[in-house]
């Protein structure tokens, strides 16, 4: 038995520096790669085309959006989906086809893959602080899969099984702190955002997220977190994850992305919190 067509997405929006590193590591390892583009200034779609890929054009709603709207244009021939961020490529080593076959002859119920995501900051492969190679749900069943409505942490959720596989991605960012900062900035707001559309709901943010394992464990972690008195958690996140964890081993990128990740970018998501809390006290 066959594992079927593997297609890959990618979406972009103005990432003309990191699509071809993308494409290149996708090639042989997959049937087609789709490029989901929102509306590009730069040279990405020529870039993409150039290397083999097919482009759509479709505006950014929102990440889950964009993902659904992704699946639903593939073709009805394709059977498995890669999802891989712009500035993410697949480890050289990475057999997708291989590893399908292997765990499809195991498991006939199979619908999700955990791949092992890697990041690169600073130029430095991050291996301790919790930041080695962390299990991601990016290989699935289009079938059987559909992005989950969050604004920030989406994942992927499927019916079937799911299993751990040796598939490796690189992450590494290649448009400097600034945009990295910029990012974050908006993620802060998102992730208030959501945490307030949680308490609407009636809902603990561990309670928000369903899926593997490994997106349990995180939301669970999630829920012990906001457990914590607000003006604790981001100290409290920075010392785990650069003292306990080890960040410290990874040398001057491991204190500036504990620092910048766990501290900084926490510390925002706190203010954004307040800042929400107390606009939507002033409209009552």
């Amino acid at each position: 038995m066959g594992i079927g067509k593997i297609a890959a997405i990618i979406l972009t929006r103005d990432e003309e520096v990191h699509i071809e590193r993308a494409l290149s590591s996708l090639k042989g390892k997959v049937d087609q790669v789709h490029v989901i583009d929102s509306l590009s200034t730069d040279q990405t779609i020529t870039k993409a085309e150039s290397a083999g890929a097919i482009t759509h054009q479709h505006p950014w709603v929102s990440y889950t959006d964009q993902v659904n709207w992704a699946l639903s244009v593939l073709p009805h021939d394709i059977d498995w989906v890669l999802r891989l961020d712009a500035d993410e490529y697949l480890h050289a080593e990475a057999d997708i086809k291989a590893e399908l076959l292997r765990l499809t002859q195991h498991d006939p119920d199979l619908s999700g893959v955990l791949c092992l995501r890697s990041m690169v900051f600073m130029g430095h492969q991050l291996r301790f602080g919790g930041m080695g190679k962390k299990p991601v749900l990016r290989l699935f069943k289009k079938a059987k899969a559909k992005c989950a409505d969050r604004l920030v942490d989406e994942h992927m959720m499927v019916e079937g099984n799911i299993q751990s596989s040796q598939i490796e991605l690189i992450d590494h960012c290649l448009k400097g702190i600034g945009f990295w900062i910029k990012k974050h900035n908006r993620y802060a707001g998102l992730e208030a955002e959501e945490y307030h559309r949680n308490l609407d709901r009636q809902c603990l943010p561990s309670e928000s997220a369903a899926g593997s394992d490994a997106v349990q464990s995180q939301s669970r972690k999630r829920g012990l977190y906001y457990s914590l008195p607000s003006f604790l958690r981001p100290l409290a996140y920075f010392t785990l994850r650069y003292l306990v964890l080890g960040g410290f081993l990874d040398g001057r990128a491991g204190f500036y992305y504990s620092f910048l990740q766990a501290y900084w970018y926490r510390s925002l998501v706190e203010i954004n919190i307040r800042e929400k809390r107390d606009q939507s006290k002033g409209k009552m």
